[in-house]
């Protein structure tokens, strides 16, 4: 039995390809009339957060929590639907100054979540979490792996390569150590209203954020729909800032933004989406040390092969702190620390006429069977569930000047799930 679709990581792989076009619309959002990154981490707020204009408080708390030093954050995103809510919490150090951060992170999936939602989150309904484990420190991402050794992802990677770390580089914050946060959307964004002052002399901030500027608290992978979406959905945003004017507490509604997933494919049957940030013992937290002293650390662009290249016969790991993509994996010996297995590369490159969606992956499916038919007993014996194969890849169309020709072209792999993991 064969699955055409591609363990539910396709959509990743034809993302990768955009992350410059998307950066540079990131790019153009304002923060409170700065380009997002004008502020330099670590350094104090020149004037006091709350008596700067209204719609640079927030950016203005940035650099104030900034000058803080160190905090422990929270992080929470809750993807809820009619059969439970997954929730998708990190939490650690961060160290301002020296741009340090130490996390875990762990996503629970209920068992009746949606099958193909949970995918889209790089995980199984009722699987077991596992707590993963960060340390980035710059524009570097360490992941520790099952073995306990760390994978090294850097922006400074050759370009063939590092366009496919975005997933895990998300983690490298502009507004904090740790991103993919709503400390990055603040940053971003303008209040538009005076806040609510509280006896202590904490404020709150009601306001609302384009999905532009709101994406950025999302996973790498989510983040497209948001980006391009010209609509008049906002998201809210709540934000509570100290005394001193140092974010402490920040809450978002996504939910306006699941109508543009869903029309991509994305998250069905999640009805709620929601996430919340927190930060604590800020200026006392004790400074997060760098990765375990002794570990193994390696390259992750020498350790890690595209999927697409992986030898038939040979097996690979997933774990690999790309959030269950498998654009790269890690090649390993067949056995226990293997999650799947290649049984065969196929090539797709058809001219067709009319409309090409699912061409290239209806031939690549065919293809794969076909593989599957022939291939080793020994290659295909452990497949999960029994006698039935994956594909995967990402297929690219081009139009002709004149008639109705379209090519439709792509590289697949075929290959069997050998654990319970993936």
């Amino acid at each position: 039995m064969g699955n055409t679709n591609d363990h539910g990581t396709g959509r990743r792989a034809a993302a990768a390809l955009l992350p410059l076009l998307l950066a540079a619309l990131t790019a153009c959002q304002s923060a409170g009339g700065q380009e997002p990154g004008a502020e330099a981490k670590g350094t104090p707020s020149p004037t006091p957060v709350f008596d700067v204009r209204l719609d640079d408080q927030l950016s203005a708390a940035t650099r104030a929590t900034q000058a803080a030093g160190t905090a422990r954050f929270t992080s929470t995103l809750s993807y809820g639907s009619a059969k439970g809510t997954a929730v998708d919490r990190a939490s650690g150090d961060q160290d301002y100054a020296r741009d340090l951060a130490r996390a875990g992170r762990e996503l629970t999936v209920p068992r009746r979540f949606p099958a193909d939602a949970a995918a889209d989150l790089g995980r199984r309904p009722g699987e077991r979490p596992v707590t993963e484990s960060y340390v980035v420190e710059g524009n570097q991402v360490d992941y520790r792996t099952r073995q306990g050794g760390w994978l090294r992802y850097s922006s400074q990677a050759s370009m063939d390569v590092v366009d496919l770390f975005d997933g895990i580089l998300q983690r490298a914050g502009d507004a904090a150590p740790y991103g993919g946060t709503l400390a990055e959307v603040v940053r971003n964004a303008d209040a538009t209203k005076q806040p609510v002052k509280a006896a202590d002399g904490s404020r709150t901030y009601e306001l609302t954020v384009t999905p532009q500027i709101a994406a950025p608290a999302l996973p790498e992978s989510l983040q497209g729909p948001l980006k391009y979406d010209k609509g008049s959905s906002r998201i809210a945003l709540t934000v509570v800032l100290d005394d001193k004017g140092r974010l402490r507490r920040a809450s978002a509604d996504y939910t306006p933004a699941l109508e543009r997933m869903h029309e991509e494919g994305l998250l069905k049957g999640v009805t709620s989406l929601k996430a919340e940030y927190s930060l604590t013992g800020l200026g006392s937290t004790r400074p997060p040390g760098p990765a375990d002293e002794g570990a193994k650390v390696e390259d992750a662009e020498k350790a890690l092969t595209p999927l697409t290249e992986v030898e038939p016969g040979a097996c690979g790991s997933a774990d690999t702190g790309l959030g269950g993509s498998l654009l790269l994996v890690r090649v390993v010996p067949c056995g226990t620390k293997a999650d799947l297995r290649v049984f065969g590369q196929v090539k797709v490159n058809e001219t067709v006429q009319g409309d090409p969606d699912g061409v290239a992956q209806r031939k690549a499916g065919d293809r794969c069977g076909a593989k599957f038919g022939s291939a080793p007993r020994a290659w295909v014996a452990d497949a999960r569930p029994e006698d039935t194969y994956f594909t995967y890849g990402a297929g690219a169309t081009s139009f002709a000047y004149t008639g109705p020709d379209v090519d439709v072209e792509g590289d697949y792999t075929c290959y069997v799930v050998t654990s319970g993991r993936l």
